[in-house]
């Protein structure tokens, strides 16, 4: 049973740390688990709080590339209803001409009340201007010149993305977690990645692929199915356990705020009814009390449990982990020594090779 494994490159410290010495951290990050064999780079968006500051994937990229050109790079996810298509796509174009390495670009509609209010797009709204920003981006890839007529998005002018995309060397993922968003993104013909923190059904992925096939879209998805899962490698489950209710908690916290848990009426929204388990889950997870039992749903706990947690993801599909180590509230030596410990002590048993870098 083979497995590939990505990390997380998203500023992330403990608390008191400036946005400046985070995102020097998320650059030591990179170096750092270059160094350990990890080849993939993986990046998230949000905007408007301490909840991973990051509102410019494409640009944080582009530096990467730079910095570090022997790293692929995802993002899980873009959250593309805030977006202007064009412009985005003719960034992710610019992306493909200024690496060598695969680009593996994860698109969601984002859960943020908060952020659809700042940027004046009515949240009711996420699940069609999703669908239009990616028939938009599919059509643009091509090179070829097109034009689009939606509700939302509109491109009148026959318009060719310049640069000219490097099609072969970018893969477009659609992120899902419920029996509803398989069956949308596999309509769409994108390829399921998964970024959830929650228990994952084995039918997940099976379901996915039978409405690809139903819908003629099996032959345009990824090989690779990712999966964005929590870290934390210790001698023993107790003491793992035990870091995971120290450290977590504050994580969840970070999430409650910034999704407005507390606050937002997320089942009067219309597409995200299902959410509503979500959010009360995070609620509970505040309490460390509460840690334990979800800690079975991750990759936490010893070598040897780490490694069961690995098969039982791979047996439900999945081939490429995102090691979630970099976690809001954990000090740096606790996210390097959870990524170190896996690279060393996890990964090797599931035929994992350290990265090639150039």
């Amino acid at each position: 049973m083979t497995m590939d494994f990505g990390f997380l490159a998203v500023p992330a410290d403990a608390p008191g740390v400036s946005d400046a010495e985070l995102y020097a951290g998320l650059l030591d990050s990179c170096a750092f688990h270059q160094e350990l064999g990890y080849g993939t780079a993986w990046l998230i968006e949000h905007h408007f709080s301490d909840y991973y500051p990051c509102p410019a994937p494409t640009v944080l990229m582009g530096h990467i590339a730079a910095r570090f050109p022997g790293l692929a790079l995802g993002t899980c996810v873009l959250v593309t209803p805030w977006y202007e298509p064009l412009r985005l796509a003719g960034e992710l174009a610019m992306l493909t001409n200024m690496t060598d390495q695969k680009l593996y670009v994860g698109l969601g509609r984002g859960t943020g009340k908060y952020e659809y209010d700042a940027f004046d797009i009515d949240m009711q709204e996420a699940r069609e201007r999703f669908a239009e920003v990616w028939h938009v981006l599919d059509r643009a890839m091509s090179g070829e010149p097109f034009t689009f007529e939606g509700t939302y998005v509109k491109v009148d002018t026959p318009v060719r993305i310049r640069p000219t995309p490097v099609r072969e060397r970018i893969d477009f993922f659609g992120a899902i977690g419920s029996a509803a968003s398989t069956t949308v993104m596999a309509d769409l013909g994108l390829a399921p990645m998964c970024t959830s923190f929650g228990a994952l059904t084995p039918e997940l992925l099976p379901a996915f692929e039978r409405r690809a096939r139903e819908v003629g879209t099996s032959e345009v998805v990824s090989k690779l199915r990712p999966l964005l899962v929590n870290v934390i490698v210790a001698d023993t489950d107790e003491s793992a356990i035990a870091e995971a209710q120290e450290y977590m908690p504050r994580f969840m916290e970070a999430q409650v705020s910034h999704y407005g848990a507390r606050t937002v009426d997320i089942a009067g929204i219309r597409g995200y009814e299902a959410w509503t388990a979500t959010f009360e889950g995070w609620k509970r997870l505040c309490d460390p009390a509460n840690i334990p039992a979800w800690t079975e749903a991750q990759i936490i706990g010893s070598p040897e449990t780490c490694a069961r947690r690995v098969t039982d993801f791979a047996t439900a599909g999945f081939n490429h982990i995102i090691l979630h180590t970099v976690t809001p509230g954990a000090p740096r030596e606790a996210q390097r020594r959870w990524a170190e410990r896996f690279a060393t002590e996890v990964a090797p048993r599931f035929g994992w090779r350290a990265a090639v870098h150039g």
